[in-house]
């Protein structure tokens, strides 16, 4: 049997029955020890072992682990039988544990259009910009631990854990394996799977603290120490790569990084009763979208070892009675917090941490409660990281502990994009906190391109954490070169250059929906950059008195997998100052004014909706619906909607698969859609869209339309990045009767979300 060490199964109940009977009074019942190795997301399998062991009646006594072997291990040191593991494993949502995004709903109004479009982020610290020790906070990981581990808040000595447990860290600065068995437990299991460069160091005293796989990552030698007699041990440990296999300079600096483990793992097999190594050779640490299939592998091998578990377990309770039963920790529905601490806040009070918090002394929570205030805080973006800690004292109540990694208040920010019609553009933003008095955001933000983008913006929160009021102002300049179409075919390239300065109030609810009423003042200004037998060359400046209605429960920005979107926005324009020719051939024929286009005042209405739905894991549908008009029609000149694209980048564009980039003006359009999506893996995807559109429906005098319908439709390849999203389609429209290609690199930088 492939996987046994030291003595066969027979042979080792045959001595314990002879030591046993030999010396029934000297020796108390044997200890089991269990021992899981890290190993990301191959850890899973580990899962299956324990189920198999619960299912034989086999008690164990002592637990040991590193990375995912310490989360698997502490799970089921708490108290959690090997099924609800199971339960919980499947459940979870590891590509959203595993990353920096949290989901958008926990974030306020005025952070949502923001969050998450940056691929990488310098905080100023010391009066310069540094690179973070790791990519990832996971703030929701922590959260989750949070949760799962109440059953044990309070207990900071590991042995007091209904199975005794330790796992392994590695001290950054020495490269010395850490023994964690005392403690915040949570701060322990995530210390011990911190990934050097991948996951953020656990601060732990004066050390900091990384995976435990480097040093020791099968920690056998550990459990033994505890007391144990005979140990399984159960490893996902690929061990070395032959050389052939090694390709590449990180395999060779990963081979280099492991010699020593490798051969401690040697000695720390040869330590084990019951050896088990999965068969998981064909997956990564990182293979957490293969989970279901970690899972079945761990469950088979968990049924291949229930004979002999059965059979131990039987021969110890013939001869020493049924082991002990283990009762799952009591939890208490809500807690009652005497007193919330915080000692780690370096820039901001703990009277402004209480108040976005939103939890009062002396009163009683749940722990989703909780789990919720902590996001309401960490979702006005003042945090890279902030947990909490319960300190009992007494029963049902508690101090409450918070430990909070604030965000510097300067930061630095980039991202690339890539897009058909805007080309490259390089995206960088300097974000200031508080710079400008307190509870406020000061952002500069530039797209270096051949269409560049600039935007400043300012944002001032006032009132409180669940209903804040919010003053904002921002400077937007655009410059976009397209080419306007006829019959769907492009005749003559434009360059539009436009800016507009905004100011508005914004009243937030329950960080979902915002009411807003601004004032808005924009020149814009077109060029025609080829000669054309008709072209429109010059600007006009006007004023814009709007209200507006959003309302965003998506759970991401991009690839949202539920959740709604409503925006409604009716409009006064006003006070237009318009300077325009007609060119022929490059030459000026007639001012716009003898053709008797108006320029007078006008209301404008804009709706947009979309709903997201998750038919299952892998499968999503959106559903959108647009709806745009000028009541007045003359405007076409610098007020008509562009239609075309997939994606909306410059000023009015109302994107539709099908059709290239403003390929219809229209000054009233509704429009329909729906995209269905499969989710590969993680991050690999496919999507189809279809959408319909009725436009111009309020006639113009210059309107020459021969159908107002139209239909288009898309396919999609893409892959969630890093960097953003890289999608590759192709779109076709029954009007234009061509296909076309669309690629998308990263988030856009553009006027709106949608």
């Amino acid at each position: 049997m492939n996987g046994w060490k030291i003595v066969t199964p027979g042979l080792l109940i045959l001595l314990l029955l002879t030591a046993i009977t030999a010396y029934p009074q000297q020796n108390p019942r044997p200890k089991i020890g269990l021992t899981l190795s890290g190993g990301g997301a191959k850890g899973l399998a580990h899962i299956g072992i324990l189920k198999a062991i619960d299912s034989a009646g086999l008690h164990v006594d002592y637990v040991t682990g590193t990375s995912m072997g310490a989360i698997v291990g502490s799970l089921y040191a708490v108290g959690y039988s090997g099924d609800s593991i199971l339960q919980i494993a499947r459940s979870l949502d590891w590509n959203q544990l595993l990353s920096n995004r949290s989901s958008l709903q926990a974030f306020i109004m005025e952070e949502k259009p923001e969050y998450g479009r940056y691929a990488l982020e310098l905080p100023m610290l010391n009066r310069k910009f540094s690179l973070p020790l790791g990519l990832l906070e996971a703030e929701e990981l922590w959260l989750k631990f949070n949760e799962l581990y109440i059953p044990a808040y309070g207990i900071t000595d590991f042995s007091k854990l209904s199975r005794p447990f330790k796992c392994i860290a590695t001290d950054l600065a020495t490269g010395e394996a850490v023994v964690l068995d005392k403690g915040d437990l949570v701060s322990a299991v995530r210390a011990s799977m911190a990934i050097p460069s991948v996951f953020t160091a656990v601060s732990s005293g004066n050390r900091k603290l990384v995976d435990g796989g480097l040093i020791r990552n099968f920690p056998v030698s550990d459990v033994r120490n505890m007391g144990a007699d005979i140990v399984i041990g159960s490893s996902v440990s690929s061990g070395l790569l032959a050389a052939e296999k090694i390709t590449s300079p990180i395999q060779i600096l990963t081979q280099i990084a492991f010699f020593k483990e490798a051969e401690l793992n040697k000695q720390e097999i040869a330590l084990c009763d019951y050896y088990i190594n999965h068969p998981v050779d064909n997956y990564s640490a990182g293979s957490f979208s293969n989970s279901d299939s970690l899972i079945e592998i761990g469950l088979a091998k968990g049924q291949e070892y229930y004979p002999y578990f059965k059979r131990l377990a039987d021969s110890l309770n013939a001869i020493y009675g049924p082991s002990k039963q283990l009762t799952f920790p009591a939890i208490e529905k809500k807690i009652t917090i005497r007193n919330i601490l915080s000692d780690s806040l370096k820039f901001i009070s703990n009277a402004f941490l209480r108040k976005m918090l939103g939890l009062k002394e002396g009163e009683a929570y749940s722990v989703k409660e909780m789990e919720e205030a902590i996001r309401q805080a960490y979702g006005t973006r003042y945090f890279n990281r902030i947990y909490y800690q319960l300190e009992p004292v007494s029963p049902g109540e508690a101090d409450m502990k918070l430990v909070a990694i604030e965000n510097a208040p300067v930061a630095a920010k980039f991202a690339i994009n890539y897009n058909t019609l805007s080309n490259f553009m390089l995206i960088a933003n300097i974000s200031a906190r508080d710079f400008i008095g307190k509870a406020t955001r000061t952002s500069v933000t530039v797209g270096l391109s051949e269409n560049p983008r600039l935007r400043l913006e300012h944002t001032q929160l006032f009132g409180m954490n669940k209903v804040p009021l919010a003053w904002i102002s921002e400077m937007y300049l655009e410059r976009q070169e397209f080419s306007l179409s006829q019959d769907y075919r492009p005749f003559g390239v434009y360059r539009e250059s436009s800016y507009y300065l905004d100011s508005r109030l914004q009243f937030a609810f329950k960080r979902r929906s915002a009411t807003s009423a601004g004032i808005h003042i924009e020149r814009v200004s077109l060029k025609p950059r080829t000669i054309s037998v008709q072209d429109i060359d010059g600007r006009n400046l006007y004023f814009q008195a709007y209200a507006k209605y959003e309302y965003n429960s998506h759970d991401r920005l991009f690839l949202p997998r539920r959740g709604s979107y409503v925006m409604i926005e009716p409009s006064y324009i006003f006070g237009q100052n318009p300077d325009a020719v007609f060119k022929s051939g490059g030459v000026p024929i007639l001012n716009i004014d003898s053709l008797g286009i108006d320029f007078k005042s006008f209301f404008r209405l804009r709706i947009q909706a979309r709903k997201v739905v998750q038919l299952h894991p892998r499968h999503h549908l959106t559903i959108t619906g647009e709806g745009a008009a000028n009541f007045n029609t003359t405007q076409f000149l610098f007020h008509d909607f562009l239609v075309g694209g997939m994606l909306p980048i410059m000023r009015n564009q109302v994107s539709f698969t099908g059709l290239q980039d403003a390929s219809v003006r229209a000054n009233s359009l509704l429009k329909g859609g729906i995209n269905y999506r499969y989710q590969f893996t993680g991050s690999l995807y496919a999507a189809a869209t279809f959408n319909l559109m009725y436009h111009s429906f309020l006639k113009e005098e210059f309107d020459d339309f021969n159908n107002n319908l139209l239909s288009g439709y898309g396919l999609t390849l893409g892959i969630d990045s890093p960097i953003g999203p890289l999608e590759f389609s192709f779109m076709y429209s029954d009007q234009s009767n061509v296909l076309k290609n669309y690629v998308n690199l990263g988030f856009r930088f553009s006027r709106g979300q949608f």
